[in-house]
């Protein structure tokens, strides 16, 4: 069995990491897009496909490279199953120029694909209930807690971590990880934050700015002040309010040593890499009730929210504190490294590719 996952490389650590699973358990992969449009170099019985516009190498394709990406796909499914992972609903990248162009390419593999992996129940029973999808193979495979990437790191201390990022050791410490991709994902944060905020909290947000924010341009002067200003307010509302572009796995795992609770600040997205790195680090959770990332924090016991209602958020928030001083992170552990393992993710893969391709 041949399998190619058409994808290039990217920061996001999912994909690398189901790859070395599948590696460990002897199935091994081959990984590109070009393997993937090239039918001189396609030898494949199956092609795993993740975000769709990785095939366009994050590019937002026109018309013309829609049509070829549909007549691709045939000549692909002459040879090959095809699967697909379903990460969002909708393209992170959408807006009111792209979101057509967009959601044809998404529409596209989920109905080309012979089978869809879920990252959570609520994605593979609304696929079920729509009609040309109920027909394929829908698995539901979480996201994997990426214990063999984090634990040459798991020795770190939170007082040593806390240490290292300069954060007060007697503080309770919230993480906002991951990039803002919207403002009203920091306003979210910040809200809520300052909704509890008292002497004994601290907010951490690694990737609050965009890097060149903090470079002076003769052009857009009042950019550099507005980020000056919104650091000092930062500073002095004891938030630590970074501009980390990229993050080394050995920094990641410092940033979730130190914390006390990580909150997930998406508002209406399926699926966050988030929950299970907090689960690995022993760390209570608190995010929105919506799509996948409801599901997993309520099966849990972590706290939810309705990011529309900030008084829920602010409850969440304070509720999430108050179960710091529970052994709810260690059962988040627990269930993590009994659940969604490197090497059970990984099985799982491979058993699903066995099943569609024999």
């Amino acid at each position: 069995m041949k399998i190619l996952i058409a994808f290039n490389h990217d920061l996001n650590p999912y994909v690398n990491v189901v790859i070395q699973g599948l590696m460990q358990e002897n199935c091994p992969v081959d990984t590109g897009t070009e393997k993937f449009w090239n039918a001189d170099l396609f030898d494949y019985d199956i092609v795993h496909i993740q975000w769709p516009e990785t095939l366009f190498d994050w590019r937002v394709p026109t018309p013309v490279e829609l049509l070829f990406l549909r007549k691709r796909l045939k000549e692909v499914k002459q040879r090959a199953k095809v699967v697909y992972t379903r990460h969002n609903e909708v393209s992170h990248h959408a807006n009111e120029h792209n979101a057509v162009i967009l959601g044809e390419l998404y529409a596209l593999l989920e109905s080309e694909c012979d089978a869809m992996i879920h990252l959570g129940e609520p994605s593979r029973t609304a696929c079920l209930n729509q009609p040309g999808l109920c027909d394929k193979t829908h698995v539901v495979i979480p996201i994997p807690v990426y214990d063999e990437l984090y634990s040459p790191f798991a020795h770190i201390t939170r007082n040593e971590a806390r240490q290292r990022l300069g954060i007060p050791l007697n503080r309770k410490v919230v993480l906002a990880f991951g990039n803002f991709r919207y403002e009203r994902e920091k306003q979210l944060v910040a809200d809520a934050y300052l909704a509890t905020h008292d002497r004994r909290t601290y907010l951490l947000a690694p990737m609050w700015h965009k890097p060149r924010d903090y470079s002076f341009s003769v052009l857009h002067p009042m950019l550099f002040l507005r980020t000056l200003r919104t650091a000092a307010w930062g500073w002095w509302n004891q938030m630590a309010l970074g501009a980390k572009k990229n993050l080394s796995d050995e920094e990641v795992a410092v940033c979730f040593s130190a914390a006390d609770v990580v909150f997930i600040q998406r508002m209406d997205d399926l699926n966050s890499g988030n929950i299970p790195m907090a689960f690995y680090f022993k760390k209570v959770v608190v995010g929105p009730d919506v799509g996948n990332i409801g599901e997993a924090l309520k099966s849990t016991g972590n706290p939810v929210f309705d990011s529309r209602d900030s008084a829920s958020v602010r409850q969440a928030l304070q509720q999430a504190l108050k179960l710091t001083t529970t052994d709810l992170g260690d059962k988040n552990h627990h269930f993590a490294m009994t659940h969604l393992t490197t090497r059970q993710i990984a099985a799982a893969h491979a058993a699903l590719y066995r099943l569609i391709e024999s």
